[in-house]
C-alpha cells in the first residue's frame, strides 16, 4: 500500500485521504430537494394567503366587492377607503360617472341622484361571482345562471341584452350585452339605471 508525507507528517492511502476529503466537503453544507421544496412552497404560500382578498373584485348583481349599489356616495367612498370620487360639478339631482382611484381595470362607477347606481365593466379582468366574463358566448352565461336569464334584442349590436335577475330581489340585475354571441360588456346594479343602454347620456 502507498504512503506519501504531507508536510512532515506521515498520513493514510491516498484513497482513504481522497474518500474522506469529499466526505467531509460535502457532509452538513447541502439541503435535501425535499426541505427547499418545503420553504419554497411555505413562502409561496404566505405570500398568496398575505395578499388574496377574495370578493374584492368580484362583480354579483349588488356591486362589485364592498361597492354596492344604492350607497350614498360618502358611504361608498368610505368602503372603498377614500380612493371614490365625484366630479366637482356633480349634480346630486342626476346621472354622472364617479372616479374610483385603483379600480380594477375596465370598470366604471355610475352615481344617480346622489347613490351608486350601478358598476359597468368591459374588460375580461373582472368576473362576476358565478364566473362569467367578457368573451364568454351566451350559451354559458345561460349555463352560469340557468332559469334565470331574460334575452332582448341589442339596441346597436348584432346581438342581445342577457338580463339576470338578483335572487329574491327584482330590484338588482346584472345586464350582459352581446355582439355575435359573445359578451362585449355588462353591468350591475339597481333598477332603471342598470338598465339605461346609453349609461348617462
Amino acid at each position: 500500500m502507498m504512503r506519501f508525507h504531507l508536510n512532515g507528517l506521515k498520513c493514510m492511502s491516498l484513497d482513504v485521504v481522497l474518500l474522506l476529503a469529499a466526505i467531509a466537503c460535502g457532509g452538513g453544507s447541502e439541503r435535501s430537494p425535499s426541505a427547499d421544496s418545503a420553504t419554497a412552497t411555505r413562502h409561496s404560500s404566505a405570500g398568496t394567503n398575505a395578499t388574496a382578498r377574495p370578493g374584492d373584485s368580484v362583480v354579483t348583481e349588488h356591486g362589485l366587492g364592498p361597492l354596492r349599489a344604492g350607497m350614498t356616495i360618502a358611504e361608498a367612498t368610505t368602503a372603498l377607503g377614500g380612493a371614490l370620487a365625484v366630479p366637482t360639478e356633480y349634480d346630486t339631482t342626476l346621472c354622472d360617472y364617479a372616479v374610483w382611484r385603483g379600480a380594477p381595470r375596465g370598470v366604471r362607477v355610475m352615481v344617480d341622484q346622489g347613490r351608486i347606481a350601478r358598476v359597468e365593466v368591459d374588460s375580461a379582468n373582472v368576473a362576476t361571482a358565478a364566473g362569467a366574463r367578457v368573451g364568454d358566448s351566451e350559451e354559458r352565461i345561460q349555463s352560469l345562471y340557468p332559469g334565470r336569464v331574460t334575452v332582448t334584442p341589442h339596441k346597436y349590436e348584432d346581438g342581445h341584452y342577457l338580463t339576470v335577475n338578483g335572487v329574491g330581489d327584482s330590484s338588482v340585475a346584472i345586464v350582459f350585452e352581446t355582439s355575435k354571441g359573445r359578451v362585449t360588456r355588462y353591468r350591475a346594479g339597481r333598477r332603471p339605471a342598470v338598465e339605461y343602454v346609453e349609461g348617462c347620456s
